[in-house]
């Protein structure tokens, strides 16, 4: 078995290399593109359509339906305002009794960068189960300057029509730290906050849940004179409280640590390897305190203007503390790319299989796999739109349930002016289980007025 698993990691460069020398269009410029992202509905933040994290560097996040709202001018001081009303036919995502809703947001805050900056430096948003709080790994991002700061600030107050007793008030808050030394040695530091309501989610339960959740991590890299390889380092801490006792026993503290090396084999085109191992620990539920080794191979690509992505292929041991919990281990892969089709026009996809933290009693963990992919269309100088699919498939482990959970959501943005602009997007998202009692379906209809200066 270790032989297999060491050829496997050994072949994966060459394999990803043979696809990434397939041809690419003409360099053209970036397209201005409408939304990169969906909106999120309001339903259980596991369940939510699987847009992931997209990547300074991989994705551009200054396009993105949520980025706007921090505004594109530069300097230091970045206010915003956003005002939300969402229609739901299906407010607790159950099988039976469903139950509409109009749900109000406001959402005030400000970011500030130093040295001023006219993009928001972070688009990033955790997790509860993935194993480090984050389906998708974070890649450092790329810049000349000596260093950068960011911090962002934002309540978000959320009010419901029919069900005013579960009004309430979220709050995040981001800071970003990075360093480019002598020598070629760098630092980036990032730190999330979340702290919000979320629904149960699993086809039984009218009833939100409060949590808090914080990512704290680091990556340090150095680069050889030569510019062709690059070593570099990765930790993070990821912590998850639940405020309410029927949800406790996922409260959990991760580390994780990672090495990875890059060769640079053509211009702004990587080979890697990459190791990483996360011990994952739980407040009460220690039977399913387990540890994570992950091997992987893969290609990071900017090859030109039209096309930029992140490719990974691998193997994944979860290793359970208690004997009575069984191992587990399986192929694993992460995508995030985009492609610019033409100056108005690109096409979105990540993708992802890796192990999950359990969110159901009596299960040890879930396998889930899933893609999501956005076409993006600028109409005009003011309008533009997305059309989002998505699916995703989670396989538990200690109890007899796989779901497959997938929906689609078109949107649509106008901005009349530079600071406003407005969007309006629809849900329909469906889970199905072989457990009728966790199947649900829900449609919902989003509008949402932004001011940003």
């Amino acid at each position: 078995m270790k032989v297999i698993k060491l050829f496997m990691i050994l072949s994966v460069p060459a394999v990803i290399l043979s696809f990434s020398m397939l041809p690419l269009y003409a360099a053209t410029p970036s397209p201005p593109m409408g939304q990169t992202q969906t909106v999120d509905p309001p339903v259980n933040e596991n369940r939510q359509i699987p847009g992931g994290q997209t990547r300074d560097d991989t994705v551009s996040q200054e396009d993105g339906i949520d980025a706007d709202i921090f505004g594109t001018r530069g300097g230091r001081y970045h206010p915003f305002i956003v005002l939300q009303q969402v229609y739901t036919d299906n407010f607790f995502a159950t099988n039976t009794d469903t139950r509409d809703e109009f749900i109000t947001t406001v959402s005030p805050g400000i970011w500030l960068a130093f040295p001023a900056n006219r993009e928001r430096l972070l688009d990033i948003d955790t997790t509860t189960t993935a194993s480090g709080g984050l389906k998708l790994s974070r890649i450092k991002p790329e810049t000349n300057r000596r260093y950068q700061t960011y911090f962002l600030y934002s309540p978000e107050f959320v009010f419901y029509a029919d069900h005013s007793q579960h009004d309430h008030t979220n709050h995040r808050a981001e800071a970003l730290f990075q360093y480019n030394f002598n020598a070629g040695i760098s630092l980036d530091l990032i730190d999330i906050y979340r702290d919000r309501e979320a629904i149960a989610g699993n086809g039984l339960t009218d009833t939100l849940y409060r949590y808090q959740d914080n990512l704290f991590d680091v990556i340090v890299s150095y680069l050889t004179p030569s510019g062709k390889l690059r070593l570099q380092l990765d930790y993070s801490n990821y912590d998850l409280s639940y405020d309410d006792e029927p949800v406790q026993y996922r409260d959990r503290n991760d580390n994780s640590f990672g090495a990875s090396v890059f060769y640079q084999f053509w211009p702004k085109t990587s080979l890697f390897l990459e190791y990483d191992h996360a011990d994952i620990k739980f407040d009460s539920g220690t039977i399913n305190d387990n540890s994570e080794n992950r091997y992987f191979g893969g290609v990071t690509w900017e090859m030109t203007a039209k096309s930029k992505g992140t490719l990974k292929l691998g193997f994944i041991e979860k290793d359970f503390d208690s004997p009575a919990v069984a191992d587990q281990d399986g192929f694993s892969l992460e995508l995030q790319t985009q492609h610019n089709i033409t100056a108005k026009q690109a096409i979105q996809a990540n993708g992802y299989r890796r192990f999950h933290e359990s969110d159901l009693v009596g299960a040890s963990s879930f396998l889930s796999t899933g893609i999501d992919i956005s076409f993006l269309q600028r109409f005009t100088e003011k309008w533009s739109g997305t059309f989002n699919l998505f699916y995703e498939r989670n396989e538990y482990s200690g109890v007899t349930r796989d779901d497959d959970f997938y929906g689609i959501s078109p949107a649509i943005r106008f901005k009349p002016k530079r600071w406003l602009f407005f969007d309006l997007g629809y849900y329909y998202f469906r889970n199905n289980s072989d457990n009728v009692t966790f199947d649900y379906e829900a449609q919902q209809i989003l509008f949402r007025v932004t001011a940003a200066i």
